[in-house]
């Protein structure tokens, strides 16, 4: 009894750590654009979001002081760049704190120990908590505090067109070259039909199909009878 009730203690807080926090809206996020707020990397520079426009982004959310989820993600999607050719001119990486206690020496911190050092792949924070709220608030990503250490967030990365458009998310902390082969794609926005399917507002997508089985209803019903008889005359 004593070594089940031990399990279930080391458990718990594992689970904490995996939690996936509240899911984006996709609905209320898709095709909206990121607002332009005030980033420092670590080198101490300061740029705008909208800066980095004319190249596609990939947007990591991610805190310094996250004891496993962050780590995940930022590893399997440096592997994962890497596999598809690396970062190149077409899009970049934008990993930034979505924690307002986290600043400079924190981020310098974290981008050494994952050699976070391609001129392609910033690793920033937003000094100004009202812009990083408004940023977060834009994208729909929410987390909550466990304790002062422990944060529960989304495991989640997004896909910006060259305009800052928010086009997709992928979700998990390991990430394949295919979730960033597909997110690059839409990005760039080539969809398959089912993708602007899916994206399709429901009330579009109802209307649609129902149109489209009225017009097959009609061809159907309106086509000649393989099997009728001939006419005759006088008949």
């Amino acid at each position: 009894m004593r070594i089940f009730i031990l399990s279930l203690l080391l458990i718990a807080p594992m689970g904490t750590l995996l939690a996936q926090g509240i899911p984006p809206n996709e609905e209320r996020a898709l095709g909206t654009t990121v607002p332009n707020v005030r980033l420092v990397d670590t080198e101490g520079n300061t740029f705008s979001l909208h800066d980095l426009k004319g190249r596609l982004v990939i947007l990591s959310p991610v805190y310094m002081g996250c004891p496993q989820a962050c780590i995940a993600i930022t590893r399997s999607l440096k592997k994962a760049v890497e596999q598809v050719g690396g970062l190149g001119e077409e899009y970049l990486v934008l990993s930034f704190s979505f924690s307002p206690k986290e600043g400079l020496d924190d981020i310098r911190r974290f981008a050494k120990s994952h050699q976070l050092n391609h001129p392609n792949w910033h690793l920033a924070y937003v000094p100004d908590e009202k812009q990083l709220f408004a940023f977060l608030d834009q994208i729909d990503f929410r987390y909550t505090y466990v304790n002062e250490q422990i944060l529960d967030h989304p495991n989640v990365i997004l896909f910006l067109d060259k305009d800052l458009v928010i086009r997709h998310y992928e979700y998990g902390t390991d990430y394949t070259p295919e979730q960033v082969l597909r997110g690059l794609r839409i990005a760039r926005g080539e969809l398959t039909l089912t993708e602007r399917l899916l994206r399709t507002p429901i009330p579009l997508a109802i209307a649609l199909l129902v149109s489209t089985g009225a017009v097959v209803w009609y061809l159907w019903t309106s086509r000649p009878a393989l099997n009728a008889p001939a006419s005759r005359n006088g008949m």
